[in-house]
């Protein structure tokens, strides 16, 4: 037995969220979901930076078909990055949050 995802079950499912972003690209535009209260710390990294320019004209350095697309890192290897904390971020990983279907960030 194999029970189809819907994306009404996804939503009922995934906890609400706390604001939404949209990156303008040379492809269009993505629109991002931003989880505050599952990862405040990535989250307030994020929207800090963005708002002081740090992500204008990165490029897009890892691209994987129908996988990830990746970005943010001026030296364009994803080896490099900054953070309004001073040191890396750790994951927050979040039992709510999972990578289950097209479109997560």
């Amino acid at each position: 037995y194999s029970k189809k995802k819907t994306m009404s079950n996804i939503y009922v499912t995934e906890p609400k969220t706390n604001g939404k972003i949209i990156i303008e690209t040379s492809f269009g535009s993505l629109d991002i979901e931003l989880w505050s209260k599952e990862a405040p710390r990535t989250v307030r990294n994020f929207i800090q930076l963005s708002m002081e320019g740090y992500y204008d004209n990165t490029i897009f350095h890892r691209y994987v078909k129908d996988f990830i697309l990746q970005g943010g890192d001026h030296t364009g290897t994803g080896d490099s990055g900054e953070s309004i904390y001073g040191a890396p971020i750790i994951n927050e990983c979040h039992s709510r949050l999972r990578f289950t279907y097209k479109g997560i960030v």
